[in-house]
């Protein structure tokens, strides 16, 4: 199975899965789904599943604390690590030796 997030990578709960877990869009995030907040992946791989259920590869940390676990649908990269840290404007500086 090809995921697109692997351990370690931080995510956020995807929009349209807010509604599925009880939240409403952009106002409400549970407190149990993250409550809003990003999260860590802490295993991306197969996991059991009770029969008939979507599988549910990832197992999340939010930074709330709460674990969970999620279908591949369900997540989204969070932006806010996914942009480049943006370089300093500080030049070194050396004074001139004589």
């Amino acid at each position: 199975m090809d995921l697109l997030f692997k351990t370690g990578d931080r995510v956020r709960l995807a929009r349209a899965a807010y509604g599925l877990y009880g939240g409403a869009w952009p106002h409400f995030c549970p407190q149990g789904q993250g409550g809003g907040q990003p999260g860590t992946v802490l295993f991306a791989g197969d996991r059991p599943h009770k029969p008939g259920a979507a599988p549910r590869p990832y197992y999340v940390r939010w930074d709330n604390g709460v674990e969970n676990s999620y279908r591949v649908e369900d997540l989204e990269a969070d932006e806010a690590q996914a942009e480049p840290e943006p370089e300093g404007n500080i030049i070194p500086f050396a004074p001139r030796r004589s």
